[in-house]
């Protein structure tokens, strides 16, 4: 492996959690905080960039890794085809993020809180071992349960209590008795999932239930969804986008549930696909009726984070390829609709569309990316989006038709939510009971970059989609294998 490799996959989640030190604890004032962490955040950006171009011009699915033993715990990090497109990606977000919050909100430690998100987001990426990965998770939900705690809000306190407890009870139970079942299979390193995976031992189903819980927990599936409307509206805002808005359940359902617990998985498929279908058109309902532009956006989240379940749980090559490109597309999509969300309340102290209106005369720019990125959101031609429900709908076709006809329904009702706000938004007269928006401010420059580099990667991966599916073909292969030892078993039933 090259040595600069190696230094990467430790500087890409060691280095934000020392800056979030240095924020928190080293540096005082809003400015300063703000320049410090724009500059960690650019050259994490520029490394995960350097190392997803060096694992695509692979085109193949191997790994680069570091790996040290701690016991149960082994420090095994590396870049493959599964994580190579998520670095940039999480780096790119939260460094818009951070580019496109307030100088004012700046304060409380929100710098070191998202970058705390962004190395706990990172690690979990990066680590090979099932322990670490875990640890990780865990982390990477702290930050917004003590930002509820420092906004005082009792019931978002008592969701982020009850989604740090559950998350952390089920993956220490899971992890305890996977170490212990490994150990006594004879696996050297119990937690290692290259060790786990290529060895005949089979972790209990009771282990992969509770793996598969905390995945589906993460991505917001219906019923453990309720977190994310919740903080979406009431959390600090930019904190709330890069914990909530992130591949990070369906990381999960890719590196763990899919590799390592297919007696789980199996038999869990149609159970799945149901749940996946049925959040699909629940969120999309949800959605439909809000008022709210931070509950659509996150609304709209859960309705795809449910294709995105449906298309795992068809186990098929073009399903699942579908299903991990769409989760990608997602965070772009719903993060660059979530910071315009997040800009028009800056200028107008409000995200209700009872009292807005007519903002396209004075932020056409905003108005543009806005309708853009919602075009995208629902896969308007020549976008990711377009690319992963083609794979999708194809991957589902011939077993499960209906799954797929619901599907198409899901994608025109959000289609119509999106409308519904764009025009709410941005044509049309001010609403009537909205304060004076005469001075409503279009996208500043750096802004404009910002959103407009979002709008690119989307538009980029449409038109050039194979490099982000080569990355990833190695996985799909993998999953294809996974699949076959699931149907052996059953038939050994």
């Amino acid at each position: 492996m090259s040595a600069w490799v190696q230094y990467s996959l430790i500087f890409l989640w060691l280095t934000p959690l020392l800056a979030a030190a240095a924020l928190r604890w080293g540096v005082r004032g809003a400015a300063k905080q703000r320049a410090l962490s724009l500059g960690f955040a650019v050259p994490i950006f520029l490394v995960a960039c350097a190392l997803f171009v060096h694992e695509g011009t692979r085109h193949a699915y191997k790994e680069d890794h570091l790996e040290q033993g701690l016991g149960w715990l082994h420090s095994h990090f590396a870049v493959d085809g599964l994580n190579a497109v998520l670095l940039p990606l999480t780096a790119g977000l939260t460094l818009v993020a951070l580019l496109m919050t307030p100088r004012a909100d700046m304060r409380a430690g929100l710098a070191a809180k998202i970058m705390v998100v962004e190395g706990a987001l990172m690690g979990s990426f990066l680590a090979l071992d099932a322990g670490l990965l875990s640890i990780f998770v865990v982390l990477s939900l702290l930050p917004l349960w003590f930002d509820a705690k420092h906004r005082g809000s009792r019931p978002l306190q008592v969701i982020m209590k009850s989604l740090v407890a559950a998350t952390t009870a089920a993956l220490t139970v899971a992890m305890i008795g996977l170490a212990l079942e490994a150990s006594a299979a004879g696996v050297a390193n119990p937690l290692d999932l290259v060790a786990l995976a290529s060895s005949p031992y089979s972790p209990s189903p009771w282990i992969g239930t509770l793996v598969l819980a905390v995945a589906l927990l993460r991505m917001g599936i219906v019923p453990l969804h309720l977190w994310i409307p919740a903080t979406a509206q009431h959390s600090t805002p930019h904190l709330a986008l890069v914990t909530c808005l992130t591949p990070l359940g369906s990381f999960m359902l890719a590196r763990l549930a899919l590799a390592i617990f297919p007696r789980v998985l199996g038999p869990a498929a149609p159970l799945l696909m149901a749940v996946g279908a049925f959040t699909a058109l629940y969120g999309a309902f949800l959605a439909v009726g809000q008022f709210d532009l931070r509950r659509i956006v996150a609304w709209f989240w859960v309705s795809q984070s449910g294709l995105v379940l449906a298309g795992f749980a068809g186990l098929d090559d073009a399903s699942v390829s579908g299903a991990l490109l769409q989760a990608m597309s997602t965070v772009v999509e719903c993060g660059g609709l979530m910071l315009l969300t997040l800009a028009v309340e800056v200028r107008a102290n409000t995200t209700d569309l009872r009292k807005l209106g007519g903002l396209a005369h004075n932020a056409p720019r905003m108005a543009t990316a806005y309708l853009i990125l919602a075009a995208a959101a629902v896969g308007f031609p020549g976008t990711i989006s377009f690319v992963a429900e083609d794979l999708v709908g194809q991957g589902l076709l011939r077993d499960h038709p209906f799954v797929v006809g619901l599907l198409f329904i899901v994608t025109a009702v959000n289609g119509i939510t999106l409308w519904r706000a764009f025009k709410r938004t941005f044509l049309g007269p001010p609403s009537p009971h909205a304060d004076d928006l005469r001075g409503f401010e279009d996208l500043r420059r750096w802004e404009t970059y910002a959103i407009g580099g979002m709008i690119a990667t989307l538009l980029l991966g449409g038109f050039l989609p194979e490099p982000l599916l080569a990355v990833r073909r190695g996985v799909v292969d993998a999953i294809g294998r996974v699949e076959a030892v699931a149907l052996t078993a059953g038939e050994g039933h």
